[in-house]
């Protein structure tokens, strides 16, 4: 009787040895492809990537931890201070507006009677109206081109509204100055955020940073 020698699992000479299976760890194995990540985790590799190809030294910006709130950079503070304080002034604006009803005996919803409310009610209209535009422009000309000069703009702003709605309170000609220069702020606001939306868009699709390129001049 013959006894067979050797491990059970011993093959033959001259035998294929049967295929093992890779037994590397998953860190051995390489990163998951994109399609087994979650949405986030994506456009995290997407950003890297894009990031890898301009050459950028920043890096792609981080992606909120899942749970976490979300934060404005510093860089608005001022903006959000020069935002309240127009708040403010409107609420000061219609607070007058409710005194000279009670003064003039003008109740709602009527907005005539006296001279001297209907202009000061003109006058408070005509901040609300322009209110909007004005926080619109301030925040897109603070947010892509520069937060202190838009800051600026704004209190300069602020203070023609003061100037236009006392003005007009007391003749109606006097309302011009302060008019005229709130609209100054406001264009200047506008082509300023124009001008930063247009180079934020070129910068991020076609790699060209304009203001970059006028530094070096």
């Amino acid at each position: 009787m013959r006894i067979r020698t050797g491990s059970p699992g011993a093959t033959r000479p001259g035998t294929p040895a049967p295929e093992q299976r890779s037994r590397r760890t998953p860190a051995a194995r390489g990163s998951p492809g994109p399609w087994a990540l979650g949405r986030p985790a994506r456009l995290g590799l997407r950003l890297r990537r894009k990031a890898a190809r301009r050459g950028s030294a920043r890096g792609p910006p981080s992606l909120p931890e899942p749970g976490r709130r979300c934060r404005m950079p510093a860089r608005s503070v001022l903006l959000a201070a020069a935002s309240v304080l127009s708040a403010c002034q409107q609420s000061y604006f219609a607070l007058h507006v409710g005194k000279a009803r009670l003064k003039y005996k003008v109740t709602p919803p009527a907005v005539s009677g006296s001279p001297e409310f209907e202009r000061m009610f003109r006058a408070q209209q005509n901040c609300v109206e322009f209110y909007p535009i004005f926080l619109v422009t301030l925040w897109m000309a603070g947010w892509y081109f520069n937060q202190v000069f838009a800051t600026c703009l704004g209190l300069v702003y602020i203070y023609a509204r003061h100037q236009y709605f006392w003005g007009y309170s007391e003749a109606a000609k006097k309302r011009i100055t302060g008019f005229r220069l709130s609209l100054g702020c406001l264009a200047l606001l506008t082509v300023l955020g124009a001008l930063g939306i247009a180079n934020s868009f070129l910068d991020e699709y076609l790699d060209l940073n304009v203001i970059k390129k006028l530094r070096h001049f």
